[in-house]
């Protein structure tokens, strides 16, 4: 009996260490995580980013900034489209995604969501600028699964992924 007793005390402490070891986890994760990107208060983006930000996007509204390792997001609105926004340390915009009308997406993505994607309904398209290149970043919705798919603007895939 008291073996036994023994035994389950022993486990009891393994468990509880365990546990212990998974939180630390957790916690070192949500740290990584947090650290990944930080959200700023504009006060804090420098001038020669906020410029050359606000020279581009003058009539944006509800600003709010973030940082993602050595660039600086901004999330905004221009009218009712929605825009994110990456600018390096110079005030250079390395990437600009914005809401995209599905219906005004060119004829050849459009061509390839009516053959190669039938079996999904178009949820959402974004129209990302990039490295001087336009891409279409479109969500799609299945009965199985959901997709994300890049296009570039003739229409060819650049990546489909399972969401």
């Amino acid at each position: 009996m008291q073996f036994c007793r023994v035994i389950k005390n022993y486990v009891l402490f393994k468990r509880s260490e365990i546990m212990k070891i998974w939180f630390a986890l957790i916690y070192v994760a949500g740290l990584t995580v947090a650290a990944d990107a930080q959200d700023i208060a504009q006060s804090q983006v420098p001038s020669v980013v906020l410029n050359a930000f606000q020279g581009k996007f003058n009539n944006a509204t509800d600003v709010e900034w973030e940082t993602k390792g050595d660039l600086y997001k901004a999330e905004f609105e221009v009218g009712s489209r929605g825009h994110d926004v990456w600018l390096d340390k110079s005030g250079k915009i390395t990437k600009h995604k914005q809401d995209f009308p599905k219906k005004d997406l060119p004829q050849a993505i459009q061509q390839q969501l009516s053959t190669e994607f039938k079996a999904y309904k178009l949820d959402d398209a974004d129209k990302i600028e990039m490295d001087g290149k336009v891409f279409y970043q479109v969500e799609l919705d299945g009965t199985t699964d959901d997709k994300k798919v890049l296009f570039t603007a003739d229409g060819k895939v650049q990546e489909n992924t399972v969401d």
